[in-house]
C-alpha cells in the first residue's frame, strides 16, 4: 500500500511539474495587458472624470504640459497660477504649474494624481483632443480665413507656396523664417513693428475657439440642441489666456506647411516650435491680463464666442523669442498706460 502510495504522488508530482511547464508557456505566449487595463479600481472608476478635465485642461490651461511635474505633490504655498510672479524663476513657474494643475483637476481626483496612470492617462487625451479639434477646424478653416477650402482640407496642399498664406505668417521664399508674431495675429492682419496691436486680430481667434467650443456649426447659425458641445461639456462660459494662446498657435499651425501635429510641438515640415509659441503667447496673456487693451479683446471674443461679455478676471536648439516678447510685452504696458 505504502508503494502504491508514493508511485501516486511521484506522479502526482509529475503532473504538476508538467502543467506547471505548460503555464509558463502560456504566461510568455499571453499578450501583454495594456497598462491602463493594470490600474487600481479607484483609478478606472475616474478615468470619464480624467478624460473630461484633461481634454479641457489642454484646450485652456496647457497645451504642452510637463507630464515629470504631475507626479509632484501641491506646494504648501505655491506661486498663484495668474501672478506676475509666476514667471520670474524655474521654481515659480513649477510652483504656478501645480497649482493651476490643481485647481483645474477636482478635489476627489487629486488623491490619485501622483499615479503614473494618471499622468499617461492625461497626456493622452490632450492630443486625442487637440488632433480631434484640429480635424475639425480643417473643414471649416477656408471661411475662418477667408481663403479656398481646399488649401485646408486637404493637408497635402502645398500651402508653403500660397502667397496669402505667405503673408498671414510673415514669409516669403527670400526670408523664410518665421516669426513669434506673424501678420496673422494682429489688426487687419497687418505686421506692427511696434506690436502694439498683438492679438488685435480677435475676431480670427473667436472664429476657431467658437468652432472649437461650440462646433462648426456655430460659425454659420446659433446652435441648439444636438449633441453637447465642448463649451456646454465643459461649463465654460469665458476664454482663458490658455485658449486664446491654444486659439493662436492653432490658426499658425493650419496655415503651415504641416501635415501632423507633432506630440514634440514642433512642426515636421516648418520647424515651428509651437510648444515656444505656446509658452510666450500664454505668458504674454496672462501677465498683460488685466490691462484695458487685453481685456478689450479677451470681451470681444467671449461676445462672440458664447453671445456675452463675461469679464474674466527652453532647449538651447530652440530659436530665443525673448527680445520679441519683451518687446510686445512692453508695448502693451506703454499702450495700457496711456490708455488708463
Amino acid at each position: 500500500a505504502l508503494k502504491a502510495l508514493q508511485i501516486q504522488v511521484q506522479k502526482l508530482a509529475e503532473e504538476n511539474r508538467t502543467l506547471r511547464e505548460e503555464n509558463k508557456v502560456l504566461v510568455a505566449e499571453k499578450p501583454k495587458r495594456k497598462r491602463r487595463a493594470e490600474a487600481p479600481d479607484e483609478l478606472l472608476a475616474h478615468e470619464q472624470t480624467i478624460t473630461l478635465y484633461a481634454r479641457k485642461y489642454g484646450m485652456t490651461v496647457e497645451m504642452f504640459p510637463n507630464a515629470d511635474l504631475f507626479s509632484k505633490q501641491r506646494p504648501e504655498k505655491p506661486t498663484p497660477f495668474n501672478s506676475r510672479d509666476r514667471y520670474l524663476t524655474a521654481t515659480t513657474q513649477e510652483s504656478a504649474f501645480l497649482d493651476e494643475l490643481f485647481q483645474h483637476f477636482p478635489d476627489r481626483l487629486h488623491g490619485v494624481m501622483e499615479s503614473s496612470y494618471f499622468s499617461d492617462l492625461v497626456m493622452k487625451s490632450i492630443s486625442e483632443a487637440r488632433s480631434s479639434e484640429i480635424n475639425k477646424l480643417r473643414s471649416v478653416a477656408g471661411n475662418i480665413f477667408d481663403l479656398p477650402g481646399v488649401y485646408f482640407s486637404n493637408t497635402q496642399y502645398r500651402r508653403a507656396d500660397v502667397t496669402e498664406i505667405q503673408k498671414m505668417l510673415g514669409v516669403s521664399a527670400a526670408n523664410p523664417k518665421y516669426k513669434t508674431f506673424p501678420p496673422v495675429l494682429f489688426l487687419g492682419m497687418q505686421e506692427d513693428p511696434t506690436l502694439k496691436t498683438v492679438f488685435g486680430n480677435w475676431e480670427l481667434l473667436a472664429k476657431i475657439l467658437k468652432a472649437a467650443l461650440r462646433g462648426v456649426t456655430s460659425l454659420h447659425q446659433e446652435t441648439t440642441g444636438g449633441p453637447k458641445t465642448n463649451a456646454r461639456k465643459w461649463n465654460l462660459e469665458h476664454v482663458t489666456p490658455g485658449s486664446i494662446a491654444w486659439a493662436a498657435v492653432i490658426a499658425i499651425f493650419l496655415l503651415s506647411p504641416d501635415t501632423e501635429f507633432q506630440k514634440s510641438g514642433t512642426g515636421k515640415s516648418s520647424g515651428i516650435n509651437y510648444k515656444d509659441l505656446f509658452f510666450h503667447y500664454k505668458k504674454l496673456l496672462l501677465t498683460k491680463w488685466d490691462s484695458r487693451r487685453i481685456q478689450t479683446i479677451v470681451q470681444n471674443i467671449d461676445r462672440e464666442v458664447f453671445g456675452s461679455a463675461k469679464s474674466s478676471a527652453s532647449a538651447a536648439t530652440q530659436e530665443d523669442h525673448s527680445s520679441e516678447v519683451i518687446r510686445a510685452m512692453n508695448a502693451l504696458d506703454i499702450d495700457s498706460d496711456n490708455e488708463s
